[in-house]
C-alpha cells in the first residue's frame, strides 16, 4: 500500500497525476482530502496544470459529504476552505468556513469543540483571515477553559491551542506571525511548557529582527542557522532599499545568534544598494539597524537625513549612549549636542555622564 509519505514525495517532485492516482490507497478519508488539497495547493504555487483544481476540489468535497463524525467534518471543509482561499475561489471559501464553523458548534464535547474550533482558527490563519483567526483561537480558548470539568482535563487541550497558534505563526510573514507566538507564549509559559515557551520566545525575537522581509522560508533558514541560503532568498524576493534593509535585519540576527560574519553582511548590504532611494521611513529603519549592528558612523549619516525633529532625536540619543558604552565619551557628547530637541539632548547628556561615571567607578 502507498504511504501518505510517498505521495507527498511524487506531490513535490511534481508527478501531479501519479499522486491522484495514488491518494485512494490511503484508507483515512481525511487524509485523502488532505492529500487532494495538497495537490492543489503545489498546482497553484508552482504554476501546474491549474485547470485541474476545480475537478480535485469536488474530489475533496465528495469525499467529505460522506463522513458523518462532526469533528472530522468540520476539519475536512476548514482544509478546503483555506485552500479554495489560497487558489482564490474566495467566495466558496467563505461557504465552506461557515459550514465548519456550523458543524463545530454541533460537537458537545467542549475539550474536543475547543480543539475543532481551533483547527479551523489555524486554517483561517492560512487562507490569510488573520484577525478573523485570531478571534476564533480565543473563542476556542474560552470553550475549553469555561467547560465544567477539572483543569487538569483542560490543559491538553489548550496546549493544543498553543500548538496551533505557534504552526499558525510559523506560515505567515512576521508582521502578521507576532500575535499567533505571542498568544502561543503566553498559553506554554503559564503552564509551564519550558521548552516550548523558550522555541516560541526565539521565534518571536527572530520575527521581531527580521520584520520587514520576514517571509516563512526566510525566518526558517536562520532558525537553522542558513543564513546565506536566507540572503539568497531575500536577493531573489526583494531589490533596493527593501532588500538593503532586509540584509540589515539578517545581518542583526547574526549578531544576536554570535556569528561574527555580520559584519561581512553588512558591508555587502551596502555594496548591492545602487542608487537607493530613500524615505522617510527607510531612513528611520535604516539608522536604528546600523546602530544596534554598531556600525555607527553609518547610522549617524542616516539619523543627520531624518526629517522629523524628535525621531532624529532619538536617532542621534541612541547613537551617543552605543557611543558611551563603548568609552568614547568625547564623541558621544559631541552627538549630544547636535541633538535638536532640548529634552531629549538633556535625558541623552545625564545618560552618557551616568555610564562614564559607571566606568570610573563613582
Amino acid at each position: 500500500m502507498t504511504t501518505r509519505e510517498e505521495i507527498e514525495l511524487l506531490i513535490e517532485r511534481r508527478y501531479y497525476a501519479e499522486a491522484l492516482e495514488e491518494v485512494y490507497s490511503l484508507d483515512d478519508p481525511l487524509e485523502q482530502i488532505e492529500v487532494l488539497t495538497d495537490i492543489v495547493t503545489a498546482i497553484k504555487k508552482r504554476n501546474g496544470p491549474v485547470e485541474w483544481i476545480p475537478d480535485i476540489m469536488d474530489d475533496a468535497i465528495y469525499i467529505s459529504k460522506k463522513l458523518r463524525d462532526p469533528s472530522t467534518r468540520a476539519a475536512a471543509w476548514a482544509r478546503i476552505a483555506s485552500t479554495f482561499s489560497v487558489t482564490g475561489y474566495y467566495e466558496d471559501a467563505a461557504e465552506f468556513f461557515d459550514m465548519a464553523v456550523e458543524e463545530a458548534e454541533k460537537i458537545e464535547n467542549p475539550i474536543e469543540r475547543g480543539i475543532v474550533l481551533s483547527t479551523l482558527a489555524y486554517h483561517l490563519a492560512v487562507a490569510g483571515y488573520n484577525e478573523e483567526a485570531y478571534e476564533m483561537f480565543n473563542t476556542a480558548f474560552d470553550t475549553i477553559i469555561g467547560a465544567e470539568i477539572s483543569y487538569n482535563l483542560k490543559v491538553d487541550g489548550i496546549i493544543r491551542i498553543g500548538e496551533l497558534l505557534e504552526k499558525a505563526g510559523d506560515t505567515l510573514p512576521s508582521t502578521k506571525a507576532l500575535n499567533f507566538y505571542r498568544m502561543a507564549f503566553d498559553i506554554f509559559d503559564k503552564l509551564h511548557v519550558n521548552q516550548r515557551a523558550a522555541v516560541v520566545e526565539k521565534k518571536i525575537e527572530l520575527a521581531l529582527t527580521v520584520y520587514d522581509v520576514g517571509l516563512p522560508p526566510i525566518r526558517q533558514a536562520l532558525l537553522e542557522g542558513r543564513n546565506h541560503y536566507a540572503l539568497a532568498l531575500i536577493e531573489k524576493k526583494y531589490a533596493g532599499v527593501v532588500r538593503l534593509i532586509g540584509e540589515l535585519e539578517v545581518a542583526l540576527w547574526m549578531k544576536r545568534v554570535n556569528n561574527v560574519e555580520y559584519l561581512d553582511v553588512v558591508d555587502k548590504a551596502f555594496e548591492h544598494c545602487e542608487s537607493p532611494r530613500f524615505t522617510e521611513t527607510n531612513v528611520q529603519k535604516i539608522a536604528r539597524l546600523l546602530t544596534e549592528l554598531g556600525s555607527l558612523k553609518r547610522a549617524l549619516e542616516f539619523a543627520r537625513e531624518i526629517k522629523d525633529v524628535r525621531k532624529r532625536s532619538d536617532a542621534l540619543r541612541a547613537i551617543a549612549l552605543e557611543l558611551a558604552k563603548r568609552k568614547e565619551f568625547e564623541e558621544a557628547r559631541e552627538i549630544v549636542r547636535s541633538i535638536p530637541d532640548p529634552r531629549i539632548k538633556t535625558e541623552a547628556l545625564t545618560e552618557v555622564v551616568a555610564i562614564e561615571e559607571a566606568s570610573e567607578g563613582r
